[in-house]
């Protein structure tokens, strides 16, 4: 019994994780299709749904209602997000009283006319861990997203 508890011990929480990838693609560009909530599901395999809740005035989202897949059955919340376009700048977070914890920001760094750096940072702290979860906790989070993101840019680009 011991033995099965451990297997599926988790690291402490919250977990941060953070990473930096380039992209074959301008930084602005990059920005637009990383602040685009309604791809979100397409290119983050984790995601089944993101519904915009509130709109900032320039048309960003402001609050995002996301559900995720669980092992048996699905997790839902809530996400609110920052923006600073000047420094190509998105950040986010649940809101203070969910008891799902995620929060994070990307940045992107222009290296060219044509490529770009993504710095990526995600803490995680979940209050339902099964197997599915479990497993994607034991690699590195914010790996995961970048190189999922990274794909759907290589297909648009």
């Amino acid at each position: 019994m011991l033995a099965a508890a451990a297997a599926y011990a988790l690291p402490p929480a919250p977990l941060p994780s953070e990473v930096s990838a380039t992209l074959p693609t301008a930084a602005g560009e990059a920005y637009e299709i990383f602040t685009d909530e309604a791809e979100i599901p397409r290119w983050l395999p984790i995601v089944q749904s993101a519904r915009t809740l509130v709109r900032y005035p320039d048309g960003h989202p402001r609050r995002v209602a996301f559900t995720r897949s669980l092992e048996r059955g699905s997790l839902g919340y809530t996400l609110e997000y920052t923006y600073q376009p000047s420094q190509l700048t998105v950040a986010w977070a649940t809101p203070s009283t969910s008891n799902v914890v995620l929060s994070g920001e990307a940045r992107f760094i222009a290296l060219s006319r044509g490529a770009c750096l993504m710095v990526y940072r995600l803490v995680i702290d979940l209050p339902i861990v099964d197997e599915l979860i479990a497993g994607e906790l034991e690699r590195h989070p914010a790996s995961a997203v970048v190189a999922d993101f990274r794909e759907h840019v290589r297909r648009l680009c």
